[in-house]
């Protein structure tokens, strides 16, 4: 343990089998001083809910944060040591035992960053798009998410980019407003000028092959992170074959269609596919109808050779993985982010 001149006390966590030590600050977690130094780990939701990142501790002393569901930590799991990396905080130096992951996907650093809101335009009855324009310009990764400080809320907020990387330090998300939601609706209630914090990238949703059909998946404003990847697919000359299924209830829960028509004449290999689960009868809809895993099914067959990338609530995920699976899709092809 060591102490800065401000008095921050330091703890050196060791990560085995590799050896690698990294430096974390008192209130810092686990994973995101990990994430800070380049180390790359499994993780997901990075607020305790996912368990994507367990790791076991074999040394030291350690505080697992109240906001881990007992679902994603069991209590004979933590009884043995086992933690999750996103919601520890270290009160010693730590030996940890954590299975690090070898990827060809490019690593972005993190920044602290400050913003100001350019543009909030509302697209449907929920979902809002945001323009923000950051201090200081960084790189990330389409797919990826930024998480934002919410004023009175002890935990961050995580929304996905949905545009790819641009020098203008502009970055584009799509919010959907939650009846109580305290973060979503402080984000969907900013005004043009007005300041906001966060931090980011994070996220490993990241565009892997572009030598394979790919198959994006979304609902709702899970459209962000999909935006954001076939924007960066398409940057460069894309010869196999794109589908974008897109879920939604009707009508009025559709936004920037025109752009995904515009996008698919265009490049003829590009399909949208958008799909109403709920639409009144007397409104004229000429496209598909149903919930999007029955029009996967219909759709796609024999896809062996295929990336799939999704990003939705959970109960759509699952299915449009079955279907995906029943397609032909390998299950080490398939990328998600639940929400």
């Amino acid at each position: 343990m060591s102490q800065s001149s401000t008095a921050v006390e330091t703890y050196e966590v060791t990560l085995e089998p590799s050896g690698k030590t990294i430096t974390v600050k008192e209130g810092q977690t686990i994973l995101d001083a990990a994430i800070r130094n380049g180390i790359q780990v499994a993780y997901g939701c990075r607020h305790g809910s996912c368990s994507a990142c367990k790791c076991q501790v074999l040394e030291g002393d350690f505080e697992i944060m109240d906001r881990v569901s007992e679902y994603s930590l069991m209590s004979f799991e933590r009884e043995e040591g086992i933690t999750l990396m996103c919601s520890t905080l270290v009160e010693s130096d730590l030996v940890i035992e954590v299975e690090e992951e070898e990827s060809d996907l490019p690593f972005y650093a993190v920044h602290d960053f400050a913003a100001e809101v350019v543009e909030n335009k509302q697209c449907t009855h929920d979902i809002h798009m945001i323009q923000l324009k950051l201090a200081e310009d960084f790189p990330y990764g389409a797919g990826q998410f930024f998480e934002f400080d919410i004023p009175g809320l002890e935990d961050t907020r995580a929304y996905s980019v949905a545009t790819k990387y641009k020098e203008d330090g502009i970055v584009e998300f799509h919010i959907k407003r939650v009846k109580d939601g305290a973060g979503s609706n402080y984000m969907c209630d900013l005004k043009a000028g007005d300041k906001l914090t966060g931090s980011g990238p994070y996220g490993n949703m990241q565009l892997r092959n572009r030598d394979k059909d790919i198959i994006f998946v979304a609902g709702g404003s899970g459209m962000a992170p999909i935006k954001s990847l076939i924007e960066e697919l398409f940057t460069e000359n894309y010869e196999k074959e794109a589908w974008f299924f897109y879920g939604a209830r009707t009508t009025n829960d559709l936004y920037l269609t025109e752009e995904w028509v515009e996008l698919a004449e265009k490049h003829p290999n590009f399909h949208f596919v958008p799909a109403l689960s709920n639409q009144d009868p007397s409104v004229e809809w000429n496209g598909e109808t149903g919930f999007i895993a029955d029009i996967i099914g219909r759709k796609l067959e024999n896809m062996t050779n295929a990336d799939a990338y999704l990003c939705g609530p959970p109960i759509m995920i699952e299915t449009a993985c079955d279907a995906l699976s029943k397609a032909g899709v390998k299950g080490a092809d398939i990328a998600y982010d639940e929400f």
